[in-house]
Order: C-alpha cells, then structure tokens, then sequence
C-alpha cells in the first residue's frame, strides 16, 4: 500500500524529491464512490488539478495536469473505520494516459 503512518515525513520526502518544485495546486474532486466486492470494501475516484511553474517536461507555464488515483477503502480495525488500502495512479500527460504510475 502507498499509505504511511507518518504523513508529515512522507511529504518532506515528496518535497525533498521536487515534486512540488514545478506545479501549483489548482483544485481536488473526489468521487464517484463504487461498492467493492463486499460491504468491507469500496473504491473512490479521486483527482488532482496542477498547473505548471514553469515549462516542464514538454509542458509550458500555465499549462494545467491532473493526476488521478481510483483508491480503494476496507473498513476494518477498532474502533470500526474505513481506512486507505491502496490504489491506482494515472496521469493525463500524453502517452501515459493508460499507465499505472506507482506499480
């Protein structure tokens, strides 16, 4: 699973790498929500708007991305909550459309 106890660090790390160096954050929009194989399990598209610094990768300054990630929630532990399980990331950037980023 991509998911880590330690937030903060996590994106300190993200941050170290230049992830966040070349794009600006223009929005988020979660769901649709999908049922999974039991009542335990479910599925949320979530997607990320970015618009770039500064030309990047074949993208020029203003241009706007967006990353998507269909995750998946089982509810389990105690107390009795939904918790992040893993998921899938895609990008809109041409000639990856179809790819899983992070497997």
């Amino acid at each position: 699973a991509d998911w880590r106890e330690d937030k903060i660090a996590w994106v300190k790390d993200l941050d170290r790498a230049g992830m966040f160096d070349s794009f600006d954050f223009v929005g988020l929009e979660a769901g649709p929500e999908e049922p999974g194989e039991s009542d335990d399990e479910g599925f949320v598209q979530f997607r990320v708007r970015l618009e770039t610094r500064r030309s990047v990768d074949g993208k020029r300054a203003g241009q706007e991305t967006s990353i998507s990630e269909r995750s998946r929630f089982l509810r389990d532990g105690e107390p009795l909550c939904w918790r992040y399980a893993g998921g899938e990331v895609r990008s809109d950037v041409e000639g990856i459309e179809d790819v899983v980023l992070n497997q």
